[in-house]
């Protein structure tokens, strides 16, 4: 047999470039933050090169790093498919998940262990939803439920019925002390941040909230919580829903000097229309709408 990589490295660097996050990786796998990365430094060495590379303050697969993803995460995928098939005896039933790397990190998966609890059976693999190269990362074929928290982004496309989650409220924020000046009911600063999954969600906010923050300059990040890091660091204003800053506002790290404006049914649930939902996704969205109304 020829020579393996190292194979426990495999998945630390399949969540990391699935979820386009180390740290959102690091809690999938329940390992920390250092144990991810020195796997991935030690599978580029023995790769014989980066599998990532360094852009803006996120991270990007490299040439290398894309190939090595195209053949693993299917591969990983049928083998998931094939131990819950193998495990039917246990009744372990597999659950796929498309959800945005910012709202798995600071949103669901704190929250996973609650579910795990009262459904141990169930085993979750998420799944990083987005575009690459304007195009959706996945398909309908590759996923049993997307999350859409973010209704700035534009609607779901065609192919699938949605379930309402919850109402959403989206606002600009910012660090305290930062150049925010009030213009009657707008705002100015210096810098304004975008993401590239959501390229016109300032321009629908403004639609919807009625107020404007000029700024002469608009910079965009690859993931939205880069974003919201900058903003955090004091380098400029990113428009965010507010569940995925709560915890930032009440320690300080970020205010809402226009606040928040509300979207109802802003938080939904699309599942593929071309086939039947497993009966597990019905025990998920039961739970995930409880956990969206507290």
């Amino acid at each position: 047999m020829s020579h393996l990589p190292p194979l426990t490295a495999l998945p630390a660097f399949e969540a990391t470039a699935r979820l386009g996050s180390v740290t959102a990786a690091a809690s999938e796998l329940g390992r920390t933050h250092s144990a991810v990365s020195k796997q991935i430094k030690h599978l580029a060495q023995d790769l014989g090169g980066d599998l990532f590379r360094k852009s803006g303050t996120g991270l990007v697969l490299t040439e290398r790093g894309e190939r090595l993803q195209a053949e693993l995460s299917p591969m990983l995928r049928r083998i998931g498919e094939l131990a819950a098939e193998m495990r039917g005896g246990s009744d372990q039933r597999l659950l796929r998940i498309a959800v945005g790397a910012t709202f798995a990190t600071r949103w669901l998966t704190a929250r996973l262990p609650r579910f795990y609890a009262t459904h141990p059976q169930v085993e979750i693999t998420l799944l990083m939803s987005g575009l690459i190269a304007g195009q959706p990362r996945y398909s309908g074929e590759d996923f049993d439920i997307l999350l859409s928290y973010d209704r700035l982004r534009g609607p779901i496309g065609p192919g699938f019925r949605t379930v309402v989650m919850g109402d959403a409220s989206y606002g600009p924020v910012c660090a305290p002390g930062y150049a925010f000046e009030h213009r009657g009911e707008d705002g100015h600063v210096p810098m304004r941040f975008s993401h590239t999954g959501g390229p016109s969600a300032w321009s629908v906010w403004e639609e919807i909230s009625g107020r404007q923050v000029h700024s002469p300059e608009i910079r965009e990040h690859p993931h939205h919580i880069l974003a919201l890091e900058a903003a955090a660091a004091g380098m400029g204003m990113a428009l965010t829903e507010r569940r995925l800053v709560a915890q930032d506002l009440e320690q300080g790290r970020l205010i809402a000097p226009l606040g928040f404006v509300h979207g109802r049914d802003g938080f939904l649930a699309a599942l593929p229309n071309h086939r039947t939902a497993p009966e597990t996704a019905d025990l998920f969205l039961r739970w995930l709408k409880q956990e969206a109304a507290e």
